[in-house]
């Protein structure tokens, strides 16, 4: 499994994704389509041994439709 490696300007500009397909198969009921995302901190993911962005991630506009916190393996199709 290949991640991508964002810059920090790059991570903090990113705003919406998708969960991927792992996600999908280990979690049920995540939303299908495209989720708003922001930048929570870089943390030691121990599962795949190395580094990661930990994002929070939204079904809606508002911070009150927090589906919750995911590492970026967890997702995929970032954009800007």
């Amino acid at each position: 499994m290949t991640i991508q490696v964002f810059s920090q300007e790059q991570v903090r500009a990113l705003r919406t994704a998708r969960f991927s397909e792992r996600a999908h198969a280990v979690q049920t009921g995540l939303p299908t389509e495209r989720v708003r995302i922001k930048f929570f901190t870089g943390a030691f993911n121990a599962f795949f041994r190395r580094n990661e962005c930990l994002f929070n991630v939204y079904a809606g506009d508002d911070d009150s439709t927090l589906i919750g916190t995911y590492y970026q393996n967890a997702l995929t199709d970032f954009l800007e």
